[in-house]
């Protein structure tokens, strides 16, 4: 694949998004290179539609929530992005279309969103039975039940910040949950609460009310059942591309008011206004999308039935099972990609898949170590603290190395970036966000680099001798051996690092992680040293790739203040607090330019390079462009850099064959044409 085109598209996308998110919502969608003949049964890439468009996968995980408005993950948002429309979707080029909304329009200030409902659109229980209009009250609701601290909702800080009185509506009901009668409280208790029902918090100057916040005054307003208001605490000229993100899809106001906290927890308790219905929902055993027949764009929605299957061995299984004619898609691992590229039969049923984006990794330094004390989490502290040390490392790591074991047979190019934010995410004017600025020189260079390298080695060694460390310092890496070539990267990671600095210099330490949960035992528990870590989009601006980074975070704890695993011990330099305090106010600024473009790239570049200027963290890829072997043609269904589009089937065939490469570097190169014709 062309590294070259790859990033052109994607620069390309970014000045449509650019453009997207300020329209009114009134303008037609531009039509692919070639649409096929639906007549004749075949699609642009000149296959034949299958007889049946059903299509079947494999997957080796449940669910924990279908609740779109509590969960943040992907895997989980899955079943919301099917089966309830937001206000907006994306075409397949990225553009920002309407769904759920026929139009919309912005305040001349900038902090009042309208959006005119179209009429006619139902709620549909499991089994299809119509149950209620959708209205603008059930985003009402929504929207209250996302800034209602009793719900612990994970999305809520696209809300909180975003919309009037979404922070004090938080924190109140927040408080409302912890707070204790007066008279009861221990040395523990930040809240009580008197008989009259007002609450105070306990502050060193005594108890101060903390003013009480009703639903009601959230700034999201159902003006009449199909008008309904957003009011911004301040502009966000790109608004509208939040609301792919679960925290903005509608619910039933009678169902969630009815269910509470019990809400979307299996298909009994949602109804559903999307593209699909989940009419099955068995865990372990299966799920069962059907096409919703009354949706208002059932026109455009091809496949009439998804058969998702649970088999913990799925990876394993799944290539088999394709060649069997049993499931419509396989994800073709490094272990099996070799022979299959050199069968002639199964190397005409393997494909890579599109490189979006819309997750950056990188590798993250934790600044509040809680790792096991045969690792020297104590000695770690004084090397994290140490900017010549992250500097040595920063520069140090060979990605190139990291992304051939990570991605094999790829170009380790095609992943690479030299930003934590990806490069094409955001344009203005036809210049790239990542040439902005202080980033340009990480943009256009390479953090690898032998020589700075051991010279910041050695500044490092001796301050840090000096500080009392010992050496090697230790550095524990997870990986999650359900990748299946993530411990072989960690490996080659471990043994480049050692290589250049010295084993005596440092030690790495690989674990492979066999816990339950990932995220919640490692990162989010500050159970690493160095670890790669990621963060997906959740709206076309740069802000976005500063959001894992803010006040309370667990991708490094390089903030006062952490989330509700409570990590936080205070363990980082006065030199490293000045720097929180910098990076924080750079970001704040940043926030506040909203009427010039140019203006706010600038104030956010200067954020994100400080960043990297002090090596907080190490950029590191985008994803994608994995082989695959499947019977659809992703470049029919919805694109988009950020949200859930990529999640949606709408759109899509089911094909009687495979997609071969050649196939699918045709269809790269008319989508490429034709985005670079609107």
């Amino acid at each position: 694949m062309n590294t070259k085109r790859i990033l052109a598209v994607l620069l390309a996308l970014a000045m449509i998004f650019s453009l997207a998110a300020c329209t009114s919502g009134n303008e037609p969608a531009p039509a692919p290179a070639d649409e096929g003949g639906e007549e004749a049964g075949t699609g642009p890439d000149g296959r034949t539609y299958a007889a049946e468009q059903v299509y079947r996968t494999l997957y080796s995980s449940e669910m924990t929530t279908m609740n779109y408005l509590v969960s943040g993950t992907t895997y989980e948002l899955e079943v919301g992005a099917n089966t309830i429309d937001s206000l907006v979707e994306n075409d397949t080029f990225g553009n920002i279309v309407p769904c759920a909304a026929e139009s919309w329009e912005e305040s001349e200030d900038g902090l009042t969103w309208t959006f005119h409902l179209r009429p006619d659109q139902h709620w549909y229980d499991k089994d299809g039975n119509e149950m209620a209009p959708v209205t603008a009250n059930d985003y009402v609701a929504a929207a209250r039940y996302v800034c209602d601290s009793a719900n612990d909702c994970g999305n809520s800080y696209l809300m909180d910040g975003w919309l009037v009185n979404a922070t004090e509506l938080l924190e109140y009901t927040a408080a409302k949950l912890v707070a204790v009668p007066v008279g009861s409280e221990g040395e523990d208790d930040e809240y009580v609460v008197d008989d009259a029902g007002v609450i105070y918090e306990i502050t060193d100057e005594g108890y101060v009310e903390v003013p009480a916040v009703t639903p009601e005054e959230l700034g999201v307003v159902a003006v009449d059942d199909l008008t309904l208001e957003y009011h911004l605490c301040f502009p966000r000229p790109y608004f509208p591309t939040v609301l792919q993100f679960g925290t903005y899809w509608p619910a039933p106001a009678e169902l969630l008011e009815q269910l509470g906290t019990e809400y979307g927890l299996d298909n009994d308790s949602m109804w559903f206004n999307g593209a699909y219905i989940l009419q099955v929902a068995e865990p372990q055993q299966k799920r069962v999308y059907v096409k919703n027949e009354n949706n208002w764009d059932a026109e455009h929605i091809y496949i009439e039935r998804i058969e998702e299957t649970y088999n913990q061995e799925a990876a394993t299984l799944a290539p088999e099972m394709f060649l069997r004619g049993e499931v419509d898609s396989a994800d073709i691992g490094s272990d099996i990609v070799a022979d299959w590229l050199a069968d002639p039969e199964k190397s005409n049923m393997v494909c890579t898949s599109r490189i979006v984006g819309d997750y950056s990794y990188f590798f993250g330094f934790n600044f509040e170590p809680k790792f096991d004390e045969q690792y020297e989490p104590e000695n770690w502290i004084k090397a994290v603290n140490n900017e010549n040390f992250r500097k040595c490392i920063f520069h140090a790591i060979d990605r190139e190395a990291y992304l051939t074991a990570k991605y094999p047979g790829d170009d380790p190019h095609m992943h690479m970036i030299n930003t934590v934010t990806p490069k094409g995410f955001s344009t203005y004017n036809g210049k790239d966000y990542v040439n902005y600025g202080g980033l340009a020189k990480y943009t256009e260079g390479d953090s690898f680099d032998e020589a700075l390298a051991l010279e910041y080695k050695e500044k490092a060694k001796a301050e840090l001798e000096a500080a009392g460390a010992t050496f090697p310092i230790k550095m524990p890496i997870n990986y999650n051996p359900s990748s299946t070539t993530w411990g072989n990267c960690t490996v080659v990671l471990k043994q480049q690092l050692e290589s250049l600095l010295g084993s005596d210099f440092i030690e790495i330490e690989v674990v492979e992680y066999a816990g339950n949960s990932f995220l919640n035992e490692t990162r989010r528990n500050g159970n690493y040293a160095i670890q790669e870590l990621n963060w997906g989009a959740d709206f076309m601006d740069p802000e976005t790739w500063a959001d894992p980074f803010d006040r309370e975070n667990s991708y490094n704890f390089f903030c006062h203040d952490t989330d509700d695993y409570r990590v936080f011990q205070d363990t980082k330099s006065d030199e490293t607090n000045a720097l929180i305090d910098e990076y924080y106010r750079l970001c704040d600024y940043a926030r506040t330019c909203v009427d010039d473009f140019d203006v706010r790239y600038e104030a956010f570049a200067a954020a994100e390079s400080f960043y990297l200027d002090h090596a907080i963290v190490v950029p590191g890829f985008i994803s994608g462009g994995s082989y695959q072997a499947t019977k659809l043609n992703g470049f029919e269904g919805q694109y988009a850099m950020m949200g859930q589009s990529s999640s949606r089937y709408k759109g899509q065939h089911v094909y009687a064959e495979a997609m071969s490469q050649d196939m699918y570097d045709e269809q790269y190169e008319a989508w490429t044409q034709a985005l670079g014709g609107n």
